[in-house]
């Protein structure tokens, strides 16, 4: 039985990281990008919320990456998510909604880390 977290966040049965479907195209793009891109590594969700903590103190001006299917583009101002294979993609100007993501999927690697054991 999948393990339900906020957000809509949970492990299935496979103990994989896993975002619950929704109707919302930028909730999906946003949820394909965490499953597909972040999945379960720890390393890389850390990676982001540097990233993103590093614009917000003036650190670096922007960033820009390609995972397995989208490529993310963080601004000063903005988040975009563009998925390379439907061509969708989503801007999110609220930086601290999408750092509450980052940290629920953190919770949720974390998670999974201890249930591994």
């Amino acid at each position: 039985m999948p393990k339900e977290l906020k957000h809509g966040v949970f492990l299935d049965k496979d103990n994989y990281c896993c975002v619950k479907n929704t109707a919302n195209p930028d909730e999906q793009v946003i949820g394909d990008f965490f499953e597909g891109d972040i999945q379960g590594c720890d390393y890389t969700v850390n990676l982001f919320i540097d990233v993103i903590n590093q614009i917000k103190n003036d650190e670096i001006e922007n960033w820009q990456g390609t995972g397995n299917a989208h490529t993310i583009s963080i601004t000063k101002d903005k988040i975009n998510i563009f998925n390379e294979f439907t061509e969708m993609d989503v801007t999110i100007y609220d930086f601290e909604y999408f750092l509450s993501l980052l940290y629920q999927w953190k919770k949720l690697i974390e998670s999974r880390t201890i249930n591994q054991t």
